[in-house]
C-alpha cells in the first residue's frame, strides 16, 4: 500500500519507477545488543548500590526521610529508572549525599 502511495508521489514529481522496482522505508537504527546490556548492567548496578546504600541506613534515619524497610527495593528501582532516563545521571540528592564529605562522627550543629 505504501508502496504504491509512494510511486504515486514519485509519479507527480515527475520520476517515474519502474515496477520491479521496490521503494523501501529506511528502517530506524536500533541499539547494538551490546549497548543494550551495557545499559541494562548499569540500571541493575545503580539499583543494587541505592538498595545497598538504603538498607545500611538504621530505622530511625530510614523514618526520618519518611522510608521503611518494605520500600527500599522500590526506591532503589526508581532510582535506577531515574538515572537511565537521566543518561545514567544520579539525582541530584544522591550525588551531593556522594560527595558529602562531613564527619559522620562530628556532632550536628544547629544554625
Amino acid at each position: 500500500m505504501l508502496d504504491s502511495l509512494y510511486r504515486g508521489i514519485a509519479r507527480a514529481g515527475g520520476v517515474e519507477v519502474s515496477g520491479d522496482v521496490r521503494i523501501v522505508e529506511k528502517s530506524p537504527s536500533r541499539p547494538s545488543v551490546l549497548k543494550r546490556f551495557a545499559a541494562a548492567f548499569e540500571r541493575w548496578n545503580v539499583r543494587r548500590s541505592t538498595y545497598l546504600t538504603l538498607r545500611q541506613l538504621d530505622d530511625r534515619i530510614l523514618k526520618d526521610i519518611g522510608l521503611h524497610r518494605g520500600v527500599l527495593h522500590s526506591v532503589a528501582d526508581q532510582v535506577s529508572r531515574l538515572a537511565a532516563a537521566n543518561d545514567n545521571v544520579l539525582p541530584v540528592a544522591l550525588r551531593d549525599l556522594a560527595d558529602n564529605d562531613n564527619d559522620p562522627s562530628a556532632p550536628a550543629k544547629c544554625v
